[in-house]
């Protein structure tokens, strides 16, 4: 399994990369302006991310930039490519956020959000939700 994680905090990356580095390689980038880069240069490689971690608030481009312009490439990729299956996006969020912000989120095409700081049940608990681990992995 292949996992993008984009966050500005060197810290969080380490974190959330040792939560995962059991089930999956992980490539961090501090911005989302790199993630953008790294996502569309995977995905015309063929070598797919299976999940992708975007942090909210980053320098150069934001994660809800990020997540529309990944989104606009994986259309553009998936044309004519039957049984293509959109990457998960989970939004990373360190704001203590509203129902409405959440909606927003997912309006711009993100598949989940967590909030920091992330533990790593609860970032299990979403690859268990993605069926990108299986149940009870977190017990390993």
């Amino acid at each position: 399994m292949k996992i993008l994680i984009a966050d500005d905090e060197l810290n969080n990356r380490k974190l959330m990369r040792d939560y995962l580095k059991k089930y999956a390689h992980c490539d961090m980038v501090s911005d989302g302006k790199a993630a953008l880069e790294l996502f569309t240069a995977d995905l015309e490689d063929g070598e797919l991310y299976d999940l992708v971690l975007l942090d909210i608030i980053m320098p150069v481009m934001d994660g809800q930039k990020a997540l529309a312009r990944i989104r606009a490439t994986e259309k553009k990729f998936s044309e004519g490519k039957e049984g293509y299956k959109e990457i998960p996006i989970i939004m990373v969020t360190g704001m203590d956020s509203s129902l409405q912000a959440m909606q927003a989120y997912f309006k711009g095409g993100c598949s989940d959000y967590l909030t920091k700081p992330v533990t790593r049940q609860a970032l299990l608990e979403k690859l268990q939700k993605f069926n990108l681990i299986p149940e009870g992995a977190e017990e390993d």
